[in-house]
């Protein structure tokens, strides 16, 4: 069954790849708003050279390092589970001889794989050339950061499913699902760097699960985090992991009891 869904996570993958246009499009806009976040944190950081510990430059690499992994993480308008809920081909899904959620889960690992190579890298090597941010160096970071960003990826998969399968409930799911997107791009640090908020609200964001969706990969990969703090940062993030998809089996196992098709 293993290499059933590794087959089904490489078929995402080439599937991905047919997209070209769409793809460059979505590359240029990703790095269109890393220029704008860049010019923005730049002119900031002329009132302050300092703030919570990042100085201009490791906020240029937070922002480029968030944009190159938001696709990877948590795509924009990502609404595949969610349509064929409303279309009912979601019957078919369950009726194939496969777990429901790891099926799915292996659709977004290799669509995730195909972003990590095709769009996260692309990106912040166009950072480094525009604002010359340079790479991490640290080879601990890297490993952590090697940790720390599958879970990411998995955190994101759990969460988009989540609020996809409310398809099973409503009518209309979209306006649920632009919503949790805002909302878990804004606590995730893809609007403000985390780490720039007032000291209440990250006390707070800290530990919500969106903080490990962006947020915890980057400050790991800058090196922010070190010793038992990022020891328990990354416990945090896999408890979040554990339970949105402890969460998801459950809402998916009482909503396909009686599976209704709106539409065709």
């Amino acid at each position: 069954m293993l290499l059933f869904y590794v087959e089904v996570a490489r078929t995402a993958f080439r599937r991905q790849l047919i997209y070209r246009w769409a793809n460059l499009a979505g590359l240029i806009t990703n790095i269109f708003f890393g220029v704008v976040f860049s010019f923005v944190y730049i002119g900031l950081y002329q009132a302050r050279p300092l703030v919570a510990g990042y100085d201009v430059h490791d906020t240029l690499r937070y922002s480029w390092l968030v944009q190159s992994m938001i696709m990877v993480i948590l795509p924009f308008g990502w609404r595949d589970l969610m349509l064929t809920i409303r279309t009912g081909e979601v019957v078919s899904d369950l009726s194939k001889p496969c777990d429901f959620c790891w099926y799915w889960f292996s659709r977004e690992v290799g669509r995730s794989l195909y972003y990590l190579l095709c769009r996260c890298i692309p990106i912040y090597i166009a950072g480094m050339l525009l604002f010359g941010i340079g790479v991490p160096g640290e080879l601990f970071s890297w490993l952590a950061y090697g940790l720390a960003l599958p879970l990411g990826a998995l955190l994101g998969i759990a969460y988009r499913m989540l609020y996809n399968i409310g398809a099973f409930w409503l009518i209309e799911a979209r306006a649920v699902g632009t919503m949790a997107e805002v909302v878990g791009l804004f606590f995730a640090g893809s609007y403000v760097p985390i780490p720039l908020l007032p000291l209440w609200l990250r006390g707070i964001v800290e530990w919500l699960p969106f903080s490990g969706l962006l947020n915890l990969p980057v400050q790991v990969l800058l090196g922010k985090l070190s010793g038992s703090e990022l020891y328990f940062a990354l416990a945090r993030q896999l408890f979040w992991v554990i339970a949105l998809v402890l969460l998801l089996r459950l809402l998916v196992s009482v909503a396909t009891r009686r599976v209704v098709s709106q539409g065709g």
